[in-house]
C-alpha cells in the first residue's frame, strides 16, 4: 500500500497541471521533458545560488515556449494546415545529400543537440507548420516596393562599399643589378616595366609583366604602402627591398572605394525587408493571439516575472 501510494503520489507530481491555454494543458511532465537536454548537462552537479536562479529562469523561459507552442499548434489546427511524413522525410533527405551523411551519420548529428532522429521529425514538423502558418496569415500582407529597397540601399551604403584595390606589377632585382638605374631607364623611356621585368627581374610574374594580380590596399605591408603613396597606375616606385632584393612596384590599376551596384544587391534587400516585415507581422498577430486567448497560471512559481516575456 505504502508503495501504491508513493507511486501515485510520484504521478501527481510529474502530471501536475502547470497552466492552461484554452483547452490545452501544460504539465510538469511536458516541461521536464523540454528542459531534460539542459538537465543532462548539469546532472549530479552541485549547482550554487546563482545557477539555481539562472535556472529557474530558463524553465520559465521554456515554459513560455512552450504555451507559445500550443497556440501555434491550435492555429495550425484551427485552420487545417498538414504537414506530411513525406514533407519530413524530403526535408532529412536534403540535409543527408547536402552534408554527406548515410543514416548513422545523421543519427549522430542530431544526437549533438540531445535528440533523437523522432525527436528531430518531431521538432521539424512542428518549425514546417509554424512557416506554413506565416504564410498562410503573414506573407499575404507584406509588400516590399522598389522605393523601400533603393532606400535601404541609401542607408546602409557603407556595408556596399568595397575596399580600395590595387592591381600591381613587382620587379625583383638581383644583387648586381641597381634599382635605381633601371627605375631611371624606365622614366627615361628606354624600357617598358614590363620589358625591365623580362630582362632583369627573377621574381614572379616574369611572363606577364611581373604582375601578382589585384590585391586589398589594406592588406599590403607598411612599407609597399609608402612605395605606393602617391603614384599613379603605370608610375614605378621608389626602390624598395623585398625577400632581401631590391625590388620595383608598379601599379598597374587602381580601384578606389566602390559602391556595389544596386541591381547585384537588390535580391538580397528584398529578401531582408520580407523577413524583417514578416516578423514583425507575425508578431503583432502572436501578440493579439495571446491576449485574446485564455491563459491560466495555476501556480504562482511559475508566472512570468519581468525577465521573462509572456
Amino acid at each position: 500500500m505504502i508503495s501504491t501510494a508513493q507511486a501515485w503520489a510520484s504521478e501527481t507530481v510529474i502530471n501536475r497541471i502547470l497552466v492552461k491555454i484554452n483547452d490545452n494543458i501544460i504539465t510538469e511532465y511536458d516541461l521536464d521533458e523540454e528542459m531534460k537536454p539542459i538537465l543532462e548537462k548539469i546532472k549530479g552537479r552541485q549547482l550554487s545560488a546563482a545557477e539555481k536562479k539562472q535556472l529557474a529562469n530558463v524553465r520559465k523561459q521554456a515554459l513560455n515556449n512552450l504555451i507559445n507552442q500550443v497556440l501555434v499548434d491550435q492555429e495550425v489546427a484551427r485552420y487545417g494546415i498538414d504537414v506530411t511524413d513525406e514533407d519530413i522525410d524530403k526535408e532529412i533527405k536534403r540535409v543527408k545529400d547536402e552534408q554527406g551523411l548515410d543514416d548513422a551519420g545523421f543519427e549522430a548529428l542530431v544526437a549533438k543537440d540531445g535528440l533523437t532522429v523522432d525527436d528531430f521529425r518531431v521538432k521539424l514538423k512542428k518549425l514546417f507548420e509554424k512557416q506554413e502558418l506565416i504564410g498562410y496569415m503573414v506573407n499575404k500582407k507584406v509588400l516590399v516596393t522598389d522605393t523601400e529597397i533603393e532606400e535601404e540601399y541609401n542607408n546602409r551604403k557603407d556595408d556596399y562599399t568595397l575596399d580600395k584595390m590595387v592591381e600591381l606589377a613587382i620587379i625583383l632585382l638581383p644583387s648586381d643589378i641597381s634599382a635605381v638605374e633601371v627605375k631611371e631607364r624606365i622614366n627615361d623611356g628606354e624600357l617598358t616595366f614590363a620589358e625591365a621585368v623580362s630582362k632583369y627581374s627573377v621574381g614572379p610574374g616574369a611572363d606577364s609583366g611581373g604582375s601578382i594580380g589585384e590585391v586589398g590596399y589594406a592588406d599590403l605591408a607598411e612599407d609597399w604602402k609608402n612605395a605606393l603613396k602617391g603614384l599613379k597606375p603605370g608610375d614605378v616606385s621608389e626602390p624598395l627591398t623585398i625577400q632581401g632584393k631590391e625590388a620595383l612596384l608598379s601599379p598597374v590599376k587602381i580601384s578606389e572605394d566602390r559602391l556595389v551596384p544596386l541591381d547585384e544587391v537588390r535580391d538580397g534587400i528584398y529578401q531582408e525587408l520580407m523577413q524583417k516585415k514578416r516578423d514583425t507581422i507575425f508578431t503583432e498577430y502572436f501578440d493579439k493571439l495571446k491576449q485574446s486567448s485564455v491563459i491560466v497560471y495555476m501556480d504562482d512559481a511559475t508566472k512570468p516575472d519581468n525577465g521573462v516575456s509572456q
